[in-house]
């Protein structure tokens, strides 16, 4: 799929040729020339449930404020890109644009998006947003991005499998010592027909959470930000557990990947303990088993160690530089991040609300369920103990991510030893990092 990023020239070219819009317009080669003067359009993307929910939002706003119409603009997410790069080279975009991490500095800093900062507090209340999250939305110390929902880093486990066991859950205090304990003692105590742990060895976002509670991070200004140390104690860390049965074996972890709930680990009971994004547990993993998930925060360096974890922002809203209507766009994001009616409409869908107003509103009613009010809990209290967030991954971060899992299946497999793999790692990663 080809990304805004990849299309800068054609995207710059766009921005640079004001003149362009009001061609289209006159000559009335845009259809949405004429709706876009009489309303505010608003474009998101997602899969069908999720969009079909945020068109109600659209619905729900207009028959509450009669004097705007709110136009839901929704697309596939395969598709949502190209097109809104075209819009915004075309200089047909619409208002009100939901947009993610990788792409808002983009798109920010190429002047496709107009500051807030006019419009906080008094028509954008920022306020119930947690700071940490508010500033992924910055650029330059200026807001251009209100987050819609949140994504956390979590630490599940399978409850029905430690009450078997007769183990004690994890306390949200606890080391990467104490977690390999707990896995080796389950694979232990289950007479070896459950391992302890998934193998997240290749997996970036938990390094990244390794590497944070160690005073590090992955990258810092596009590069790697870790010594090859600490990447060596990551694989011997795991390949120690893999030895004891305190993790999959190789030939499992390479049929598991985060996001196939059905096969991984956690949900098939060949495991207790698994990371989990939050906006995953409900549907990506307690859907799918009779036992019971819980979940807390990540394990740490030691007991008063820094936690790793942070909050991400789901999406944005944001608010594209040539709108007409910008005074009633504003109000309306406004509605979207903190009204009541937002959050009970759109509840845990694209993860926790990242305001406290709309996770209070969701607190406050009584048809939560379980997993939902774990959630809402854990939300709680991993941004209590988040610090401030790692730096965006560069636009080579995918790639990278590519070789850190084929280095660890390969050191899984014994295919090359732990010292080759990590030489090998930093070695290819700064290549690919540079463009090379």
């Amino acid at each position: 799929m080809t990304t805004p990023l990849s299309r800068r020239h054609f995207l710059q070219a766009g921005l640079a040729a004001g003149a362009l819009a009001p061609l289209l317009s006159a000559c009335n080669l845009d259809p949405a020339a004429k709706e876009a003067k009489e309303s505010v359009r608003f474009s998101s993307y997602g899969d069908p449930t999720k969009l079909g929910l945020r068109g109600k939002l659209a619905d729900l706003y207009t028959s509450s404020h009669p004097d705007v119409k709110i136009v839901f603009e929704g697309t596939a997410t395969a598709e949502y890109w190209d097109k809104l790069a075209t819009q915004m080279a075309g200089g047909n975009a619409p208002d009100v644009i939901n947009i993610d991490v990788p792409r808002i500095g983009q798109y920010g800093a190429a002047g496709a998006l107009q500051s807030l900062q006019k419009y906080v507090p008094d028509t954008i209340d920022t306020k119930p947003i947690d700071h940490n999250l508010l500033i992924q939305g910055q650029l330059k110390g200026e807001q251009f991005g209100i987050p819609v929902a949140m994504s956390t880093y979590s630490m599940g486990y399978d409850v029905t499998v430690l009450d078997q066991l007769g183990l004690e859950h994890p306390h949200q205090t606890w080391t990467w010592s104490e977690f390999a304990t707990l896995a080796n003692e389950i694979r232990q105590k289950s007479g070896k027909k459950i391992y302890g742990a998934e193998d997240p060895s290749g997996d970036t976002a938990s390094l990244q959470i390794f590497l944070r509670g160690k005073g590090e991070d992955l990258y810092k200004n596009g590069t790697l930000a870790f010594p090859d140390s600490l990447l060596t104690e990551w694989f011997e860390y795991w390949a120690a557990l893999r030895a004891t049965g305190g993790t999959i074996p190789a030939d499992i972890a390479a049929q598991s990947k985060y996001g196939d709930w059905p096969a991984g680990p956690l949900v098939k009971k060949q495991a207790a303990l698994a990371h989990i994004q939050t906006p995953n547990l409900k549907g990506g993993f307690q859907d799918l088993t009779d036992h019971t998930i819980e979940i807390t925060l990540p394990p740490r360096n030691t007991k008063d160690g820094k936690c790793g974890t942070f909050p991400q922002p789901s999406s944005f809203l944001s608010l594209n530089a040539r709108s007409k209507r910008a005074d009633d766009a504003a109000a309306f994001m406004n509605w979207f991040a903190n009204g009541a009616e937002a959050a009970k409409t759109l509840r845990l869908i694209s993860g926790p609300p990242a305001s406290a107003a709309g996770r209070d509103v969701l607190l406050k009613g009584s048809d939560l369920s379980a997993s939902e009010k774990q959630v809402l809990a854990y939300t709680d209290l991993a941004l209590k103990n988040s610090s401030p967030p790692s730096q965006a991954g560069p636009a080579a971060s995918t790639a990278v991510a590519d070789l850190l899992l084929k280095t660890s299946q390969d050191i899984a497999f014994k295919k090359i030893s732990i010292k080759q793999g990590v030489q090998k790692f930093m070695a290819d990663a700064r290549k690919t990092l540079d463009g090379k």
